[in-house]
């Protein structure tokens, strides 16, 4: 019973987010006293319960997030991204632009959170399809996957960091493994399908062409 009850929780909160557009945390909230109330807890010890359940996770994972938020803040901010875009569409040439795309996404998508990293390539994605003449999902498609998988499977994202703490796993091995899965699953799910997707129309308007950064205000490659 209380695996259903824990199991309906979570569809609760999904519907809550996605289909109600109720705030994530104010979803949180609502559901972990609903979902306390049905496991029968005392309503009088919800309140200390749901302290104790944020304070212990934001304790292992504060460091490792507010670490990562200001690594990615400096990415964004000092022309990194665009640096490290540029420098590799230049090492791969236009045949590989796809690929080269993809590991950009893959590097920024390490430190930024996904909507910060979205919003940052996206104007990367558009230049390029309007350069190159080339499909928007053809082109687009390795960048963003990148930036959803290293979101999902590697530190110091909030997901991979906080199962670690609650498995009292290793940071680092966690990286290392979350990295060793990232990669055949960006190629296939980037890369690979990304080819299927060339005859699809798909229009990038142009109002999100940004020039960037002069190259003399970026920083170096390395």
């Amino acid at each position: 019973m209380s695996l259903l009850i824990i199991v309906l929780s979570i569809l609760f909160l999904v519907l809550l987010i996605s289909y109600f557009k109720v705030n994530a945390f104010l979803s949180f909230l609502i559901v972990s006293i609903l979902c306390g109330l049905f496991l029968g807890i005392d309503p009088a010890d919800i309140e200390s319960t749901i302290h104790k359940g944020m304070g212990d996770m934001l304790g292992s994972l504060v460091i490792v997030i507010l670490a990562g938020s200001m690594l990615g803040k400096l990415v964004a901010e000092t022309g990194a991204a665009q640096k490290i875009a540029t420098s590799l569409m230049s090492i791969f040439g236009q045949s590989y632009l796809q690929l080269a795309l993809m590991i950009t996404g893959f590097v920024i998508g390490i430190p930024l959170f996904y909507n910060v990293g979205f919003v940052l390539v996206f104007p990367l994605i558009a230049s390029v399809v309007y350069r190159y003449k080339l499909p928007a999902l053809f082109i687009g498609m390795p960048m963003i996957t990148a930036l959803s998988v290293t979101h999902g499977f590697l530190p110091p994202h909030p997901s991979p960091s906080a199962l670690v703490a609650q498995l009292n796993a290793s940071m680092s091995v966690t990286l290392l493994y979350g990295t060793m899965i990232a990669i055949p699953t960006v190629l296939i799910a980037g890369l690979l399908f990304s080819k299927t997707l060339k005859k699809i129309p798909a229009t990038v308007l142009k109002t999100f062409q940004k020039e960037g950064l002069p190259e003399e205000q970026l920083p170096g490659f390395g």
